[in-house]
């Protein structure tokens, strides 16, 4: 049958368990097997084993290997997308753990969305690869684990791009190439103790339906430690390409080639207050196509702007910052996305408290830079294509606000993107699901829960921007200069849109779209 369901609990320590086809490890990997009542189950997928005869091994208590069983469905599949706090327009995976985004492409009108995933618990481990594809980027559907862990390592983040001109010699038939580049993280896994940190490629001829690993791997060999998570876009001008990736401490590298495969460093870049998962693109300035900037960012969304001229990246700003919230981690930008588009996605650091799986990717932002206030700034706003889920719209022009007198109205769904104006001089709190957001017009303070950032409005007026949903509120200010993933449990019985004046009476316009969840 299709799975093995396997039942874990957090009452037991992480084990090895090993499946072994032929005499040879198949798949090895870490799970809480669970001996006694399971808090929940997780599955695997064995489509490629079938009719194999596979041998199940486990280093911890046996006894839980009785309860496996196979099936043509997962455990739990009838109240799948039915739990209380699943997100409704964030994509989640059906069990286990998500970080990262990976290999972001656009191909033959599908949004692929790869991503770091365990497959056996809801925490951090056993790096795979998961899929999912949309042909929208809202409606997403989970595709088979791409990659999983080998002797080699298990499998880091990495990005994608197709290879138009078959400049790697790959193409094998009517399909273009699709190429993904990945750190293979040595030691990080029982079966690869001892071996070191790289960068390596995999390939697919068919579309992208399935991958393989490029024979003469790896590309990269160990710069430092934990060298990882390579970015790789295609530089127009000298018809090259051009691979970020992190090193160690604060420090990134860029590389280049012609051929895909054979690649020289070009610099070196340091971000002070940043690490990991580079992206690296150009943008027009407020649409200005005789104005090109380039953007380096790294995970934690400080980012510079400068110029780039396929040798070197020169002419940088002061180092910004995009995101002052508690979560949003490890953007990336979808390659070769129609229409000259940037549009990114983040790992929304979120735990949902007694569920089979955890954490969530952003609802996919586009990306400009505008001038904001004087300065080019980097702005993300939710994708366009979020309108698809709307249900309702209601428009509150000019009401009245005071500090006794706040303005009510009542949300019917779970979901809902709200925009708040008002100006820049009127101080207000916002309450909704549980989740506050409070404005205070002689700090120019926005405050979200916990967090903080200085606002700036425009022209005396101020704009700002909430998708909200079960696990999570996104908020957008400055003309998406200013971002804040946040982190929060909704709670729906507090479900009224409260809006107080907090000095003085003042007017304010409310926009509210009700939203529906994306699988239906």
């Amino acid at each position: 049958k299709r799975y093995l369901n396997l039942p874990v609990s957090h009452q037991v320590d992480r084990a090895l368990m090993t499946f072994d086809v032929g005499g040879r490890q198949e798949r090895v990997f870490e799970i809480r097997l669970a001996s006694g009542k399971p808090d929940y189950w997780v599955f695997c997928d064995m489509s490629a084993l079938k009719n194999k005869e596979i041998k199940i091994s486990y280093t911890g208590n046996k006894t839980g290997i009785n309860k496996i069983y196979q099936a043509d469905e997962i455990t739990g599949q009838d109240s799948l997308y039915k739990e209380t706090n699943r997100p409704q327009i964030h994509y989640t995976q059906r069990r286990g753990w998500n970080n990262d985004p990976n290999g972001l492409l656009y191909y033959d009108g599908e949004y692929h969305l790869f991503y770091q995933h365990n497959p056996y618990e809801r925490d951090w481990g056993n790096m795979h690869w998961g899929h999912a594809v949309s042909n929208d980027l809202i409606h997403w559907e989970e595709k088979d684990i791409v990659f999983y862990p080998d002797e080699d390592g298990t499998v880091f983040s990495g990005s994608a791009i197709v290879d138009w001109k078959n400049v790697t010699g790959l193409k094998q038939n009517e399909n273009d190439v699709i190429l993904i580049y990945y750190t293979c993280a040595g030691s990080t896994s029982e079966a690869s103790k001892g071996k070191p940190f790289t960068q390596n490629l995999a390939y697919s001829v068919d579309g992208g339906l399935t991958f393989k690993k490029y024979a003469h791997n790896p590309l990269i060999e160990q710069i430092v430690g934990g060298n990882r998570d390579p970015k790789v876009i295609y530089y127009e001008p000298d018809d090259s390409y051009i691979m970020a990736f992190y090193l160690d401490n604060h420090e990134y590298v860029l590389y280049k080639s012609t051929d895909l495969i054979h690649w020289s460093k070009i610099q070196s870049l340091y971000m002070e207050e940043d690490a990991e998962c580079p992206d690296f693109f150009p943008l027009a300035v407020d649409g200005n196509y005789d104005n090109i900037k380039w953007v380096f960012i790294g995970a934690s969304d400080r980012y510079y702007i400068g110029e780039f001229n396929g040798e070197s990246y020169t002419n940088l700003s002061a180092l910004m910052r995009l995101n002052y919230g508690n979560n949003s981690y490890a953007a990336q930008s979808w390659s070769d996305m129609p229409d000259g588009r940037r549009v990114r996605t983040a790992f929304s650091t979120v735990i949902i408290p007694g569920e089979p799986y955890a954490s969530c990717m952003n609802v996919p932002q586009e990306m400009n830079l505008r001038m904001v206030n004087g300065e080019t700034k980097l702005c993300v706003q939710p994708v366009k294509e979020i309108e698809s889920l709307y249900t309702s719209h209601r428009q509150f022009n000019h009401v009245v606000i005071s500090p006794t007198e706040p303005f009510k109205h009542t949300v019917g769904s779970k979901c809902c993107d709200i925009t708040i104006t008002a100006r820049a001089s009127q101080s207000f709190l916002l309450k909704l699901y549980g989740f506050t957001m409070q404005y205070n017009s002689e700090t120019a303070i926005l405050k979200c829960l916990d967090k903080e950032v200085k606002v700036a409005g425009n022209n005396g007026n101020l704009s700002i921007r909430l998708l909200m949903d079960t696990v999570n509120t996104e908020v957008f200010a400055d003309d998406g200069s200013v971002f804040l993933g946040m982190t929060y449990i909704q709670d729906y019985n507090l479900n009224t849109l409260s809006v107080t004046a907090e000095n003085s009476t003042g007017e304010i316009d409310v926009d509210v779209k009700e939203i529906k969840r994306y699988w239906e």
